[in-house]
C-alpha cells in the first residue's frame, strides 16, 4: 500500500501541468547494488522502483522503499534495514531532477540516447545533489532507461560499525534499469 502511496505521489507532481501523452511511467524499475570488498560481496536488488518521465520536459523522478531491498546474505538485509540505512526512521530514497538539454526529438525507436541527468538524490535522510549519465533508448510502447553511478556512503551519512568496517565498501556502484510504458489516468469507476 506504501509503494502504491508514493507512486501517486510521484504522478501528482507531474500531472498538474503536462498533457497525458507526454508522461511514461513504471512502478517495477530495477535497482541493483553491489558492495565488493576483498572479504566479501553483499549485494541487493529492488524491482519495486517508481518512476515517472516526462518526455516533454524531460523531467524524471524516482522513489522506493528502502525495505524493498532484497540481499543475497539474508544477515546482510537485516543489518542494512536496522543499522545502516535505518529504514525504519528513513523509508525510502528519492530522486527528483531532469535530462540535462533533452531534446525529445532524439528519443527514437532503436537508437541510444545518451543523456545525463542532474537532480537531488534522497538517501538516508540526506538530499545531495547529483549528476549521472544514462542511457534512453525507445522500443515499441516503452522507454527503457539504464544508468550506472556510484554513491559515497559518507555523502548520505550512512555509517559502518567498526567490527564490519572491512566487510562493506565505502563506495557503492548503482545499477538502474527502468522500462517506462505511457502513463493511463485511472478509470473513474
Amino acid at each position: 500500500m506504501k509503494a502504491i502511496t508514493v507512486t501517486f505521489a510521484l504522478c501528482l507532481f507531474f500531472l498538474s501541468a503536462q498533457s497525458q501523452d507526454t508522461l511514461w511511467f513504471t512502478r517495477t524499475g530495477h535497482i541493483y547494488f553491489i558492495s565488493h570488498t576483498d572479504i566479501i560481496d553483499i549485494d541487493a536488488n529492488n524491482y519495486q522502483t517508481g518512476s515517472i518521465l516526462n518526455t516533454k520536459t524531460g523531467e524524471m523522478a524516482f522513489t522506493l522503499l528502502m525495505k524493498s531491498f532484497k540481499f543475497t546474505l539474508p544477515l546482510a538485509e537485516e543489518h542494512f534495514n536496522e543499522n545502516y540505512v535505518e529504514s525504519e526512521k528513513f523509508p525510502k530514497a528519492t530522486f527528483k531532477g531532469r535530462i540535462v538539454n533533452f531534446d525529445p526529438l532524439k528519443l527514437v525507436p532503436g537508437v541510444d540516447y545518451k543523456v545525463i541527468v542532474e537532480g537531488d538524490l534522497t538517501i538516508h535522510g540526506i538530499t545531495s545533489r547529483v549528476s549521472e549519465e544514462g542511457v534512453l533508448q525507445r522500443s515499441g510502447n516503452e522507454i527503457k532507461a539504464t544508468s550506472r553511478f556510484v554513491i559515497k556512503l559518507e555523502t548520505y551519512k550512512i555509517e559502518i560499525p567498526n567490527i564490519v568496517i572491512d566487510k562493506v565498501a565505502k563506495e557503492i556502484p548503482i545499477d538502474v534499469k527502468i522500462t517506462y510504458e505511457p502513463f493511463k489516468k485511472p478509470s473513474g469507476k
